[in-house]
């Protein structure tokens, strides 16, 4: 294998940020690659792209970031190489469920929390949820889009405080529930300041992870995304909370 003059440059979406490691990880020990990895929100690092930001692998929250850069010659076509959900994390007192969820949502009380849609695909999802429930129910999902707190995944949120860890929004009193991907929200499954709620089936968005690499990369490049795409790479996605293709 010839020696890389820079390490790779893996640009991903920051819901992978405990999977990604460990794709790293076990891709390293059967090619030993350098890789640098960037994670933030997949709206904002499609833009760095365009820019002209280098990269040769970029895995995105939703398939159309990266079918956007494919459409303009920037990169191969995209590939879906895992799916996700959309669940909802709320402090544990509110006593939600996925039965009286849309009782709970739709309180004016309820301080809402989402991410930054166009910015972060976690807050088109989110949207996508109260666009849902407005098809089903007239009247009760557009509120939600004015009352919604988009407070992470955005050009201009504020970084978590590193003293603070998942969830801090909720137990700082920011929102009393939000709306997360399920594969971060599952960590907090075992402390009892929060519940992880499922969305009704009806109100669930499809979620699916798209990868496209560089046009004229290296191959190792494309060798990291078809680990992505193998059963080691699935099984590692699955083992943190993805679920695979």
């Amino acid at each position: 294998m010839t020696e890389l003059a820079q390490p790779l440059s893996v640009l991903s979406a920051g819901s992978m940020r405990h999977a990604f490691p460990a794709i790293i990880a076990a891709f390293r020990e059967l090619n030993d690659v350098p890789i640098s990895l960037t994670l933030g929100p997949a709206g904002l690092l499609r833009e760095r792209i365009e820019a002209g930001e280098h990269f040769d692998l970029f895995a995105s929250a939703n398939m159309a970031h990266p079918r956007h850069l494919a459409v303009q010659g920037i990169s191969d076509d995209a590939v879906c190489f895992a799916r996700n959900k959309l669940c909802v994390l709320a402090r544990s007192d509110l006593g939600l469920t996925t039965t009286n969820l849309l009782d709970v949502i739709t309180d004016p009380r309820i301080k809402i929390g989402t991410s930054t849609p166009g910015d972060d695909p976690a807050g088109d999802y989110a949207f996508e949820v109260f666009d849902l429930i407005e098809a089903k129910h007239s009247g009760l999902g557009k509120p939600l889009k004015s009352r919604a707190r988009q407070l992470v995944g955005g050009r201009n949120s504020p970084p978590t405080p590193p003293s603070k860890g998942a969830g801090w929004l909720i137990t700082d009193g920011e929102a009393d529930l939000s709306l997360s991907y399920y594969s971060n929200a599952r960590l907090l499954k075992s402390d009892p300041a929060f519940s992880v709620v499922a969305l009704p089936e009806e109100f669930s968005p499809i979620i699916e992870y798209g990868v496209t690499i560089r046009k004229g990369v290296c191959a190792e490049a494309g060798q990291l995304r078809d680990f992505l795409l193998s059963g080691d790479g699935q099984r590692i996605l699955e083992r943190n909370g993805f679920e695979p293709v």
